[in-house]
């Protein structure tokens, strides 16, 4: 747990410079910052019950307006589910309703890559096994409450947020190898340099609450 809380930390300093940086921009840009919280269920397939979980949730959403109330950009975020960490990368959409000067509500779309590079590779002279991820997708809605002074806004929003995950254990057809495991997904059902492989996959659905600085 600790060393997610340091993850997370390192994060949002870096978001922080990135937003920090933006501000001197037009204001044709934009960037969001949001902390939020992951709910939803997971089912024990040995023990056959059902476990709630609420996990952290981050993201870095950095877009420019193209026609009015219209803002697309890039996104980066940090999702922490009970097994693994998942830092999603991709575009985003935010679109507001109102006058900018006052409260807006708006809705946002998420739409990227799950990767799992803060998850290590595990391997012994026999095995190895990892950790692989797919595509993340995250609808909202959300309102922006503007600052009495200066060109931020706080935001709150809620949504769904759907990211499939998949854990990887195999067998080295040679003792003392290492049998590349692929950059991006395992397609083959028993990649080269393994005699055998398991899979487990686990779809996460979940409701996701996030606050925010705009």
């Amino acid at each position: 747990a600790s060393g997610m809380k340091k993850k997370l930390l390192i994060f949002i300093v870096l978001s922080f410079c990135a937003l920090h940086s933006s501000m001197a921009q037009t204001k044709t840009w934009m960037t969001q910052l949001e902390l939020g919280l992951l709910g939803g269920k997971t089912k024990d397939l040995w023990e056959e019950k059902t476990n709630e979980r609420t996990t952290l949730s981050f993201s870095a959403f950095h877009g420019k307006e193209v026609i009015r109330n219209q803002i697309l950009g890039v996104y980066l975020g940090m999702d922490h589910y009970p097994i693994v960490t998942l830092l999603p990368i991709g575009v985003g959409w935010r679109g507001f309703l109102g006058k900018s000067a006052g409260s807006q509500f708006y809705g946002s779309f998420d739409l990227g890559y799950g990767s799992t590079l803060l998850e290590k590779i595990e391997r012994t002279d026999w095995s190895s096994s990892w950790h692989e991820s797919g595509l993340v997708i995250r609808p909202a809605v959300g309102i922006k409450l503007p600052a009495k002074k200066g060109k931020w806004a706080l935001t709150g929003s809620i949504g769904y947020k759907r990211q499939p995950t998949y854990f990887y254990e195999g067998s080295h057809s040679q003792p003392e190898t290492k049998p590349k495991i692929p950059l991006f997904r395992t397609r083959k059902a028993l990649p080269e340099g393994f005699s055998s492989l398991n899979s487990t996959s686990i779809l996460y659905h979940s409701l996701s609450f996030q606050l925010g600085i705009l």
